[in-house]
């Protein structure tokens, strides 16, 4: 996993170093720049060596006509077997490394190498011959990319942060992006904070040839409807896919472990791993103060981890966090370039930090088990709505609604998680199916949203950029079952405008690479061929999955409550923030910066306080998007 960077027209030397400069975190073993000023080109890069950690694996890296350079960001899973299919074809290679393989496929194959590829990546190559910069992003967008248009410039970057080196880029922000954070924490793609950044779309490639942008995509989920087979079927077919990604991405040259929350998809992806190899291997668990668990009603991960820890043998580490956020928030916003708020992404810092500092710079992890086998709340709870909307409207709001709306979120210094849970499904389950799912982790209605923002600012929710996403990729789902397109719009927004890049960024912030088996796009593909009877079983969520790891997981591990890989953000926003707040989200400094209705954010500190609503992520994310303009548009960094 590396870092890359590249500018195509008006090639400037030093502005090629200082992008790729902004991604030194990101490669810490070696860099490269490499100009060609006749076409007006320049490529940089920043090298965490993972494969062939010589020298032979330097980049930008050149073909031996020298007409291909290259750089590239990620893992080619079954580079080998490329390798071997190239040398049929006549190729030599110089070194063991995948970028070399990488360059050679496209050299051989052009665009449809994309066809070839098992794993994740993000490249860019300049073919000097045509004089076109081709670049693509992996199936499921593990990898990051960013790109802009500006003074008769092309350039890109692993991050955004880079782009921002490039002259006459302007921080003009988006106001979709404020939208997007506002209703979800984060941001849709391909838009980004900047009106003049976009991120290419996973599964995409692009080729700029002569001032001119052309995308393609080259991959999608299946969406066409298939026959249904017998269970027996599909749970063999999985554990058969779940193996062969694992066995795949076990491949380094440097020590290999895992996130272990103690839950099933990352408890999954350590039992499969240690069948591949029973060698040193670490696993990493992030450990919370009692008073932190209690308030925030979270599940005692601790202790499934060590159970998953010892039965498989790992050299397992609890980390105990305590986080200092008024120094840890600014360094984690920095790293993640918008103002993403799920603070998970602390979690996945401190994890990986302490991994790199006990020597493991590899981790796997369970991204993707909840997207693509429906295994959020949010996917049961939709399931369960088509039911509650069957009973009369008066009988709903008599029986169930009026108790709801009065129950207190919190009880003796004690999160209750149930009425969180119940207040959210009760403001989302009156609605059609589409609109209940968007309503179920959206977090304003229409009368709150208009409450909330400014009056230039605000659009009708419906309309608004992340709902027209939403509704857009509904309508891609095809013949899928409703539950599969759900989880159809999870793996097209939520699973890489989310999930997956908050992974990337805060796990390179401390030279790691973290690989997710299970967002593989052969388990993928599978995955979609699941029926949802399968998926949902009953009450009984990620049937077909927990019933594909019975032979290797413990039951207490596969039937334990369903835990959300978080922060106890309830007790930071009560205990930890006080001052932040007042600071940050005071009356004055909301009216100066011009988006917000300061009256209505005083109301949402207010309510929490109560403890009549649950507004710790309304909070939360009203900090991270005043924090990160005060870090990317004030202190311009």
């Amino acid at each position: 996993m590396c870092g890359i960077a590249g500018i195509v027209g008006q090639a400037d030397q030093q502005l090629i170093y200082n992008m790729t400069a902004a991604l030194a975190h990101r490669g810490p073993d070696d860099s490269g720049v490499h100009v060609l000023a006749e076409d007006g080109v320049a490529l940089g890069h920043r090298r965490l060596s993972i494969i062939d950690l010589s020298a032979a694996g330097h980049q930008p890296m050149t073909n031996p006509a020298g007409h291909l350079t290259i750089v590239y960001n990620g893992e080619l899973y079954n580079f080998r077997e490329l390798r071997a299919e190239l040398q049929q074809k006549g190729y030599t290679f110089r070194s063991n490394c995948d970028t070399e393989v990488l360059l050679c496929a496209y050299e051989a194959w052009g665009s449809r190498c994309l066809n070839k590829f098992i794993g994740m990546f993000a490249f860019a190559i300049w073919d000097a011959k045509n004089k076109t910069l081709f670049a693509a992003r992996d199936q499921l967008g593990i990898k990051p990319f960013y790109y802009a248009l500006t003074n008769g410039r092309f350039v890109f970057a692993s991050e955004l942060k880079a782009l921002l080196h490039a002259p006459g880029l302007r921080r003009e922000i988006d106001i979709d992006a404020i939208h997007s954070i506002l209703l979800f924490l984060w941001i849709p793609d391909p838009k980004t904070i900047f009106q003049n950044i976009l991120k290419l779309p996973a599964g995409h490639y692009l080729e700029y040839h002569q001032g001119k942008l052309k995308l393609e995509r080259y991959w999608e989920i299946p969406t066409a409807h298939t026959d249904s087979r017998p269970e027996s079927y599909y749970v063999e077919g999985l554990r058969e896919q779940l193996q062969q990604a694992v066995q795949r991405q076990m491949i380094s040259d440097v020590p290999v472990g895992a996130f272990l929350s103690g839950g099933l998809d990352s408890s999954a992806i350590v039992g499969l791993a240690r069948e591949q190899n029973n060698g040193a291997f670490s696993t990493y668990t992030i450990k919370f103060s009692e008073e932190d668990s209690r308030l925030e009603a979270m599940p005692d991960d601790a202790k499934y981890a060590r159970l998953i820890a010892q039965r498989f043998g790992t050299e397992h580490h609890e980390i105990n966090i305590a986080p200092n956020l008024v120094d840890l928030l600014p360094k984690i916003l920095w790293h993640l370039d918008e103002p993403i708020a799920d603070p998970a992404a602390i979690n996945t810092y401190v994890i990986a930090k302490a991994a790199k500092e006990s020597g493991t710079t590899v981790l796997l992890n369970g991204m993707g088990g909840d997207e693509i086998f429906a295994g959020y709340r949010k996917h049961l709870a939709s399931m369960l709505a088509i039911t509650y909307r069957r009973i009369p409207r008066f009988l709903r709001k008599a029986l169930v609604e009026s108790f709801v709306h009065f129950a207190p979120v919190t009880f003796s210094q004690r999160g209750w998680r149930t009425a969180r849970w119940a207040k959210r499904f009760i403001k989302s389950a009156g609605y059609d199916p589409v609109n209940s799912f968007i309503g179920s982790y959206s977090y304003y209605d229409e009368t709150e949203f208009q409450q909330l923002l400014a009056p230039e600012f605000y659009t009708p929710r419906d309309q608004t950029y992340p709902l027209r996403r939403h509704f857009d990729y509904f309508s891609q789902a095809g013949e899928l079952e409703y539950l599969n397109q759900m989880c159809f719009v999870d793996s097209k927004m939520f699973l890489p405008s989310l999930n997956l890049m908050y992974s990337d960024k805060a796990t390179m912030a401390a030279g790691v690479e973290g690989r997710p088996p299970l967002v593989d796009h052969k388990v993928v593909e599978f995955a979609f061929s699941i029926p949802a009877k399968y998926k949902i079983h009953g009450l009984q969520s990620k049937y077909i999955f927990k019933k594909a790891m019975e032979t290797l997981l413990p039951h207490e591990v596969i039937h334990r409550p369903k835990a959300p890989f978080g922060a106890p953000l309830r007790s930071w926003v009560k205990n930890g923030l006080g001052l932040l707040m007042r600071d940050l989200l005071s009356t004055e400094r909301i009216k100066r910066r011009g988006y917000l209705n300061p009256a209505y954010v005083q109301k949402i500190i207010a309510d929490d306080r109560a403890g009549q609503q649950d507004n710790a992520h309304r909070i939360w994310a009203l900090l991270t998007l005043e924090m990160w303009f005060q870090i990317f548009l004030d202190d311009k960094a």
